[in-house]
């Protein structure tokens, strides 16, 4: 674990940073781990503002959508990692704290054994979470791999070859992009409720700042609040 010391002037001020004993010649920045998780989710929805309904911004949208996509699930994955890490710290859980930090790990695998380690049962409606969490991490495997197969257009007269069928259409619609980040911030109220954070309805705002709660989120998203 880094260990960092301030060295103070008269005035408090900050004279010099050590990181292990070493001075640093730049400054830093120390903050709370979930400041790490918040930074992710706000990106979503700033992203998520500069949508509109216009067909005219279709471009733009594209861009935004993306975005919105992306940080949504980065910040589900980051909350995963950071929540059970603190959690298996508290508890002295080794092999949650070894799984929180491992890469490469498929996410229904850690959304399936931390809640387990943590707290000795899985989440309720485990396979529903697990299966819509693949699917959208599926598609942000082709976002951040894309690759190009090409296409061809043939019409009276006219024939194209070497185009691409651009799935990337998907995020110029606003309301898929709100419907994934709305799953990302389930598995978070979930996992509050899990957890035993009372009904969890200061747990998303508190890792996301967004102001959900599960009651919300399974409303909109036609769900069982209980988790069924």
């Amino acid at each position: 674990m880094p260990h960092f010391v301030f060295d103070l002037n008269e005035d408090d001020s900050i004279k010099a940073i050590y990181k292990d004993g070493v001075k640093l010649e730049t400054g830093t920045r120390l903050e709370m781990p979930v400041a790490t998780v918040q930074t992710y989710f706000r990106a979503a929805i700033r992203a998520l503002a500069r949508m509109t309904e216009s067909d005219d911004d279709r471009e733009s949208n594209r861009g935004h959508g993306l975005q919105a996509f992306l940080m949504s699930l980065v910040g589900t994955e980051a909350f995963l990692n950071v929540f059970f890490h603190q959690v298996g710290r508290e508890k002295g859980l080794a092999k949650v704290i070894d799984l929180a930090n491992k890469d490469r790990v498929p996410i229904e695998h850690k959304l399936s054994h931390l809640p387990r380690q943590a707290f000795g049962t899985q989440l309720p409606a485990q396979k529903r979470l697990n299966a819509k969490m693949r699917e959208l991490y599926d598609l942000r495997s082709k976002i951040v791999h894309p690759r190009w197969q090409p296409s061809s257009l043939q019409m009276p007269g006219l024939a194209i070859a070497d185009l691409v069928e651009n799935y990337q259409q998907l995020f110029e619609d606003r309301e898929f992009c709100r419907e994934a980040l709305r799953w990302c911030l389930l598995v978070v109220a979930r996992i509050g409720l899990h957890a035993g954070a009372g009904r969890g309805d200061q747990f998303v705002h508190f890792w996301t700042t967004i102001a959900d709660t599960n009651a919300t989120l399974s409303a909109a998203l036609g769900v069982p609040p209980e988790g069924a």
